[in-house]
């Protein structure tokens, strides 16, 4: 008598498990609206406010990059961020943490975070908008991200494809096939809820049996967040505010350029302020980035990274992963790092006609 009862115990646990699979995998009827209208949706959801839970899991395979692992942490694993979103310039996320939670503040004014765990409290003043940087938990929501990325993409490369259920909503899908044979991405799928252009999922392929990164909501609602809850006060924490002007080596190399970049690397025209210490080059999803900065300003355990030799003549030290290659190398006394959503050949190619036709410092 007693197998029986556990194995109906056994079998009712299985079914709650197992209702959200159901209810994700329900077929859903194709939302009637075309996909240059829900592009346009998608572009303009930057307006609309929400709240949820989303999910992220990456599959990329990294060394130890040393004070880069917390940064890069969405890329190689799983996390679990809840997101408050009224505006471009007024947002929280929070990372929930085994008893910690890691939380993201961006105001009018600035940014704090905030690190439960460590007892961390950190600002850094903006005016207008924010700076090239690594990507931070808002950047990695599916509506940010998914935003985005079809921001960036030509309305050719993007087509449609079937609707599926997403955190209780129907999402409209759209895919992303770019058309650079370099390029890392052999696709993004992406699901938004037709009504507000949000994005709810996003699926970045790389041609593997899974995808390479993706971001989903848990839960969402479409609704404008409490000024209380994204409104991060320090005065009720007992621990000190650090200031600064930059928060990550890429924010640091942004705001104050060593040298002044070319206006094309490899064939490639460059995509973002001349001004920026960065420098981004490309079209659509196939994207190099460009940062020099003195020594091994970095950090040690990148400029640790075992070095070898390469098709142009020299050496460098080669980041190798299914969605981003990155190149590492040395040229009196600067450090140069070529990174993107590329091939390693490619970027092989633009480093060897990089240090042909550029000294550091100034063009020949």
């Amino acid at each position: 008598m007693r197998h029986w009862r556990w194995a109906v115990v056994i079998g009712g646990v299985l079914t709650l498990t197992a209702l959200p699979v159901i209810a994700a995998n329900r077929p859903v009827d194709d939302p009637s609206i075309s996909p240059s209208e829900l592009t346009k949706r998608v572009i303009a959801s930057a307006a609309q406010p929400f709240e949820g839970l989303y999910r992220t899991r990456g599959g990329l395979r990294l060394p130890d990059l040393g004070r880069l692992d917390d940064e890069v942490a969405p890329f190689t694993g799983a996390s679990r961020v809840r997101v408050w979103y009224a505006a471009p310039d007024r947002w929280r996320a929070d990372e929930l943490l085994v008893g910690a939670e890691r939380g993201v503040y961006r105001q009018p004014d600035g940014v704090w975070f905030w690190d439960s765990g460590k007892r961390r409290i950190l600002f850094s003043g903006r005016d207008g908008d924010e700076p090239v940087r690594i990507p931070r938990l808002m950047d990695l929501s599916p509506a940010e991200l998914g935003r985005r990325l079809i921001t960036e993409s030509d309305e050719d490369t993007i087509t449609t494809i079937a609707a599926r259920r997403v955190a209780g909503q129907v999402g409209a899908g759209l895919r992303i096939t770019p058309v650079a044979e370099e390029s890392t991405i052999s696709s993004v799928d992406l699901w938004a809820d037709p009504d507000t252009g949000v994005v709810l999922e996003v699926h970045v392929n790389t041609g593997g049996t899974a995808p390479a990164f993706e971001a989903a909501f848990v839960d969402v609602h479409f609704a404008s967040p409490s000024a209380e809850v994204i409104q991060f006060d320090p005065a009720g924490i007992d621990e000190p505010v650090r200031q600064a002007d930059a928060v990550d080596p890429i924010e640091q190399a942004d705001q104050l350029p060593f040298i002044t970049l070319p206006d094309t690397i490899g064939g490639l025209p460059r995509r973002n302020d001349p001004a920026s210490g960065l420098g981004t080059y490309g079209s659509g999803l196939s994207v190099v980035n460009l940062v020099v900065v003195p020594g091994a300003n970095l950090g040690r355990r990148i400029a640790a990274l075992p070095q070898s030799v390469r098709p142009w003549g020299g050496s460098a030290a080669i980041l190798e992963t299914s969605l981003v290659n990155a190149q590492i190398l040395r040229i009196e006394g600067f450090t140069v790092v070529l990174s993107g959503t590329v091939s390693v050949a490619e970027l092989d190619r633009i480093v060897g006609e990089l240090i042909t036709s550029v000294v550091l410092g100034g063009s020949r």
